[in-house]
């Protein structure tokens, strides 16, 4: 969509967390522990809503912020007054989604709601951009984020966020044995 997008950052919620093979199972849904950590953003996505958050920004990549996408979608096909929009680091970026579910979503939600495409083309500091655009719009963050022997971006944006002072909320997959029982 080709629009100006105007923010209210006391009310902008923006997403981080981890690509779908970082997460309990892979991502599989038809496990108990991944539909804990979807019911867990879920109930953190509505608790937001009633803390007079009415808008949230994904950026979009196959795992966490896709799954949070969705959960804003369903609220406001519920009727929640509120909306999504896209901030997607790179004409291009449906390619990263590598299950049909996750292309889908991700066509779906773009054609749906308001978009922000970042740059035409990948680079290497565009997904680093992304993040600084949703937290630089954001005074909150919810986030999914287990240790990783190597950096990660999820990590690197709840760092940003903290630096700037966001509300963090953050669901740590190490500490909460809950999202790995079968």
């Amino acid at each position: 969509m080709e629009e100006e997008i105007v923010f209210d950052r006391s009310r902008t919620c923006c997403f981080t967390g981890h690509r779908t093979k970082d997460l309990p199972f892979g991502g599989d849904r038809h496990y108990t522990g991944m539909r804990n950590l979807i019911s867990t953003l879920y109930l953190a996505v509505s608790d937001a809503v009633k803390e007079g958050y009415d808008t949230f920004i994904s950026g979009m990549a196959d795992g966490i912020d896709i799954i949070c996408a969705d959960i804003v979608g369903q609220l406001v096909s519920k009727g929640e007054k509120i909306r999504l929009v896209c901030a997607v680091p790179y004409a291009g970026q449906i390619k990263e989604h590598h299950t049909p579910r996750g292309a889908y979503l991700y066509k779906t939600l773009t054609e749906r709601f308001p978009t922000v495409v970042l740059a035409r083309r990948y680079h290497q500091d565009c997904y680093r951009e992304r993040n600084a655009f949703m937290v630089a719009h954001s005074s909150k963050l919810i986030g999914v984020y287990k240790h990783k022997t190597r950096g990660s971006g999820t990590l690197q944006t709840i760092r940003l966020a903290e630096r700037a002072g966001l509300e963090c909320r953050i669901i740590r997959l190490d500490d909460q044995n809950v999202f790995y029982m079968k």
